[in-house]
């Protein structure tokens, strides 16, 4: 029996850090909802860490991903350019990761202190919200698509991608907008903020 050779264990070691990783991060925004909708008023303290954990997580995940590519392809710009599957993943992994800077930037600090208008705070957390749970998903998807890879094309992937992170904002817009503005309605109550005298 032929022995398995450094390669082909550093890859086989790296796509199972790689999975590992993404659990870990559907299991940190799953903490991170529940620190949003789950009690009275944000958990502002549980939301950080989870926020942290899912960008350590995703840290993990640049790493290990852009590894198993390094020992694939060797960054081969030509090879790349034959593989829409893995370039529609790299594209959703880098909105991923802007969107989740603005998360943490802009969102994330809207729901950290009083706002005068609840149902404007609102909007950027739940649209921010909305591609990254759009992406997530997607990215997914993407990593298990190869059965379709060569139908859709690179085109393909990203034209799906769109039209779900699309339709997904819309419905967060509907659905959890007015959730979450209520938590920010409740959290200037309870601090008396923006009250007359």
């Amino acid at each position: 029996m032929e022995n398995p050779d450094f390669l082909t264990i550093a890859r086989m070691l790296a796509i199972y850090l790689h999975v590992l990783a993404l659990a870990i991060a559907a299991v940190a925004v799953a903490f991170g909802d529940f620190a949003i909708f789950a009690r009275d008023c944000i958990d502002m303290k549980m939301l950080g860490k989870a926020a942290s954990v899912v960008t350590l997580a995703l840290v993990v995940l640049w790493i290990t991903g852009l590894g198993v590519i390094a020992m694939d392809t060797g960054f081969d710009t030509e090879l790349l350019a034959t593989k829409p599957k893995l370039l529609a993943k790299l594209s959703v992994v880098t909105v991923l990761t802007v969107n989740s800077l603005a998360l943490h930037l802009l969102a994330f600090p809207r729901m950290a202190v009083p706002q005068a208008d609840p149902q404007q705070a609102a909007v950027l957390p739940v649209v921010f919200g909305a591609i990254s749970a759009t992406s997530w998903l997607y990215a997914a998807f993407v990593g298990i698509a190869k059965p379709v890879a060569a139908m859709l094309g690179y085109m393909g992937f990203m034209g799906m991608f769109a039209g779900l992170t699309l339709a997904a904002i819309g419905f967060a817009l509907l659905t959890v907008r007015p959730r979450l503005a209520a938590r920010l309605e409740r959290a200037n109550a309870s601090l008396g903020a923006f009250s007359p005298g």
